[in-house]
């Protein structure tokens, strides 16, 4: 007599190889409850990978099955292809599509003694393709999975925890949602590959940062809000209430949190009066044995709003064109802490705003104006511990038309943060449509001995525009100073 799991384990491999004998197969796209929440598509050359959360409910893992059913987006249902697994599984692997085309995938579950639906999820779009670096996540340009808090990848943001396991972020943007949301993933193999850890409210425009071996996420409370920071006891898994450092309407980036002469030190945006002239530069300090949750220990600077006078000899823009955000903290060879910032002057580019950091924290001042690669878009630089250089990676402009361009991702250095090198392209489109469709953008890095590894906002293969991306991807640069040449066009 043969054994029920053996009966079963022939059952799903029966309908494995023969899906329209699967009950219910034609009734894969109507309407149901939806208890199943994918948690990512994966689209890769040929093929994606969907994992989701086991819903609550009373059946046993050996008594079900999952049906993942894949079609072309205007297709109906009952064209569908359909792969089932098993109830202990959580994933599954889709192979054999088209590159370039737009696909709906749904998962369902059923009780595989009676043949009974018992749960379903929502409909997620994808659209296969290779894409350069490791995907985290991907949001299909019209997927409404997360409409209600945006529709685009944003603010890419890594750090490394002290066990050595990396985390990474990214917030959602656009499409009329709330902008106040963030997701957070981990990897336990060097970024090999990745695993979706948390989804955290009041998290917008985040930076993760570890600092005495606790992890932080430090942001705007939503799109303009207060700065809220974070704290994950696990790292990344569960997160506390956030603590309000600053009330008010708050613009930041995910640029550094720096260590110098005893502060955490790091730039956010105050917002007055529009895009981009509005924007005027603070700067968040703490002493380093303090008590980070505690707002009351922080230093919040007074804002210096950006002055139209210190526009470049010859650039003739109106004074509402001008204006600087997304501010580094960095150490100058002198050992002062200055603010570098991202300088938007379209149609001009070229150029980043340097001011000045008060020892105290309280204030910033006009320092000057450097002839940089990259400026008009958001960058990070860090200083080499070792050597001392600064590095950075910046969206170059190759073509002098499109100075918002941001299809090429190029590394650059510097001994003195006046003077950059360029030293290769990293990454870089140069189809007729990259400009138009195509980003690498608001990289935020990290040194790995030898290497560079960062996440890149990457907007690629069915991007809305190069600005709203669909991809957050992760990318390693080996031996990134033993090649200090030119080898770009």
């Amino acid at each position: 007599m043969v054994s029920r799991r053996l009966f079963l384990v022939l059952f799903v491999l029966f309908l494995a190889l023969n899906p329209a004998a699967m009950p219910g197969a034609e009734q894969v796209g109507q309407d149901h409850k939806a208890p199943i929440t994918i948690t990512r598509v994966i689209p890769g050359h040929h093929q994606v990978t969907v994992k989701w959360l086991k819903p609550e409910m009373s059946v046993d893992e050996s008594d079900l099955c999952y049906r993942v059913a894949v079609r072309f987006r205007t297709a109906p249902w009952e064209e569908a292809r359909i792969t089932t697994t098993r109830g202990d599984q959580t994933s599954v692997t889709l192979t054999g599509l088209l590159d370039n085309a737009d696909y709906t995938v749904k998962v369902v579950a059923e009780q595989v003694s009676t043949s009974k639906r018992i749960a379903e999820s929502d409909e997620r779009l994808i659209r296969p393709g290779a894409i350069p670096g490791v995907l985290i996540d991907y949001l299909h340009k019209d997927d409404r999975a997360y409409a209600e808090k945006g529709q685009y990848i944003g603010s890419p943001s890594i750090a490394r925890l002290d066990d050595g396991r990396l985390v990474a972020s990214h917030d959602l943007f656009g499409g009329r949602g709330s902008e106040d949301f963030s997701r957070v993933f981990r990897s336990d193999d060097e970024g090999k590959t990745w695993r979706h850890a948390a989804d955290v409210s009041r998290v917008f425009w985040g930076k993760l940062f570890v600092h005495d071996g606790k992890l932080y996420l430090l942001a705007c409370s939503s799109q303009y809000g207060d700065i809220v920071l974070h704290h994950s006891p696990d790292g990344g898994e569960r997160w506390t209430r956030p603590v309000v450092l600053a009330s008010g309407k708050y613009h930041k980036a995910p640029v550094p949190v720096i260590v110098h002469q005893g502060r955490l030190w790091t730039c956010v945006e105050r917002q007055t009066d529009g895009w981009p002239a509005g924007f005027q530069a603070v700067v968040l300090s703490v002493p380093v044995d303090a008590d980070l949750l505690k707002t009351e220990n922080w230093v919040v600077s007074d804002p210096l709003p950006y002055d139209p006078a210190w526009l470049p000899k010859g650039w003739d823009l109106p004074k509402g064109k001008q204006g600087f955000l997304e501010g580094n903290a960095v150490v100058d060879p002198q050992g002062n802490v200055l603010n570098i910032l991202r300088y938007h002057v379209s149609p001009y580019f070229g150029k980043a705003v340097v001011l000045n950091i008060d020892p105290e924290g309280e204030s910033l001042s006009f320092n000057r104006v450097i002839d940089f690669y990259g400026g008009m878009t958001k960058f990070t630089i860090r200083r080499h511990p070792e050597t001392g250089t600064y590095w950075s990676l910046v969206n170059r402009v190759t073509d002098a038309k499109k100075p918002a361009m941001r299809g090429v991702l190029t590394l650059v250095s510097s001994t003195d943060l006046t003077n950059w090198t360029l030293v290769r392209d990293i990454l870089r489109d140069d189809r007729g449509t990259a400009p138009q469709y195509t980003g690498f953008q608001y990289v935020d890095w990290l040194f790995n001995g030898d290497d560079i590894i960062f996440v890149s906002r990457t907007a690629y293969n069915g991007a809305h525009n190069f600005h709203d991306a669909n991809h957050l991807t992760f990318h390693r640069i080996r031996k990134f100073a033993q090649e200090p040449r030119w080898v770009g066009p």
